[in-house]
């Protein structure tokens, strides 16, 4: 997708002068909505299946994710593709 992410486990410590550092907690289904995200804009939309093919993520959790991405006015749904709405609602 021309997008690099860190693997798990290899983030940096925010505080970069202590000796035990610790893995930020992070959110899978966050991190799975993203990929959702990444996906939509490299392809420019694709159907929840192919979308699952992309990114790993199971098609049922797939939709579960791309329903409340339209419920927030993320995506919009064309047809059977799915694409990022053109107002993304984020904060100016």
């Amino acid at each position: 997708m021309g997008i690099e992410h860190s693997p798990k486990g290899s983030a940096e410590s925010a505080d970069s002068g202590s000796a035990a550092t610790t893995a930020p907690t992070l959110i899978g289904s966050v991190q799975r909505a993203l990929r959702l995200v990444e996906a939509m804009y490299a392809e420019g939309g694709a159907t929840a299946k192919r979308l699952s093919r992309l990114t790993g993520i199971p098609l049922p959790t797939v939709y579960h994710l791309l329903r409340t991405l339209s419920h927030e006015g993320y995506v919009q749904r064309e047809g059977g593709a799915f694409r990022l709405s053109d107002d993304v609602p984020l904060a100016s």
